[in-house]
């Protein structure tokens, strides 16, 4: 079963199994994107999931992908992390069961800032999974200089094409990238520059795996300093670019990570 709905003006694919399979115990996934992509690019995933009985929520952040637009100076200048961390909340919240929280590059920092958060708060997780993400802030800045902050932040098409992908089929790779859109300079400003967006590696209590890309050509790390950093698992794939989820090799990369779910987030 598929079926698209909005929650406070966001975007949400929710994909779920039919029949005996929709009695499974298992917590469901709340699947974050990144940087100027939207629930779009979990749709592979999203159609295997219920085969394998898991239940799964995808939204666009604000002013992403069928999701309500801010104003243009907002989301120029003063849009944050925290908003966004805002959005994964009010989804989390409409749920209203712990999930296990994946979060894909820009989307990774978000989903740890609302785990830290909901935690913090006497909320509950079933796991978070960070795919190509970028990492706290305490393990250093991704660029050198600011993006200016009077244009969107928009990758050109050839160069999101090399940055993201690597082995993507050409359907997929054409359709993701007129899906592409321009992200927040504020946004990426934040979570990219000096301190970051710290986050002490004590406010993530939930299971955490980091998956890595070997031929990932954005700046995220490729490494385990992420899992090192939380005491997680690390799963290095070695097939895929940056885009795991819309690569050729998606398909094995989710079952590893479902495996990895059954294993350490548990079931209820």
């Amino acid at each position: 079963m598929m079926e698209t709905y909005q929650v406070g003006g966001l975007h949400v694919v929710h994909a779920a199994p039919e029949g005996a399979a929709a009695q499974s115990a298992r917590p469901p996934l709340l699947l974050v994107h990144g940087s100027g992509h939207g629930a779009w690019c979990w749709e592979l995933w999203q159609e295997r999931l219920p085969r394998l009985g898991w239940e799964s929520y995808a939204l666009s952040l604000r002013n992403h992908p069928g999701s309500a637009p801010v104003d243009r100076e907002t989301f120029l200048q003063r849009t944050t992390v925290e908003d966004y961390a805002d959005d994964v909340a009010a989804v989390a919240a409409q749920i209203g069961r712990p999930a296990i929280v994946v979060g894909h590059s820009m989307g990774g920092i978000v989903v740890q800032r609302f785990a830290a958060r909901h935690l913090a708060g006497g909320g509950a997780l079933a796991g978070l999974v960070l795919l190509t993400s970028v990492a706290p802030g305490q393990l250093g800045p991704l660029r050198d200089a600011p993006l200016p902050t009077d244009v969107p932040y928009a990758v050109p098409r050839e160069v999101a094409s090399e940055r993201y992908f690597h082995s993507a089929a050409p359907d997929v790779l054409s359709r993701a990238l007129d899906r592409i859109c321009p992200e927040s300079p504020s946004v990426t400003n934040q979570y990219s520059l000096g301190a970051g967006v710290p986050i002490a590696p004590g406010e993530i209590t939930c299971p955490v795996l980091v998956v890595t890309a070997e031929h990932d050509g954005s700046v995220v790390p490729r490494d385990g300093r992420i899992a090192d950093y939380y005491g997680g698992e690390w799963l290095h794939d070695a097939e895929n670019g940056h885009d795991v989820m819309l690569e050729a090799g998606w398909a094995p990369l989710l079952d590893r990570i479902l495996a990895w779910s059954d294993r350490h987030a548990g079931r209820g």
